[in-house]
């Protein structure tokens, strides 16, 4: 993990995160000697996991699917 004081440093935030996703360590921003924010590398197989929690899983469609549903006519009707 690398500090890196707001004050003191004169790094764009592009060299900030090329730091991180070529180390693949965090860096902790540090401001008045508190962390004030914390950039960390991405893992981007757990993103697209969260993102598509059905993806390969079997998909099946009832066979009445498409078929009519009087009572819920009978219910909109009231």
């Amino acid at each position: 993990m690398k500090y890196l004081n707001i004050q003191d440093s004169n790094l764009s935030l592009n060299a900030i995160i090329e730091e991180v996703t070529t180390s693949q360590s965090e860096v902790v921003i540090i401001s008045n000697g508190l962390a004030i924010a914390k950039i960390v590398p991405c893992d981007n197989k757990s993103m697209t996991e969260k993102n598509y929690p059905l993806r390969g899983k079997p998909i099946t469609i009832a066979s009445d699917f498409d078929e009519p549903m009087p009572e819920l006519w009978e219910a909109l009707a009231e």
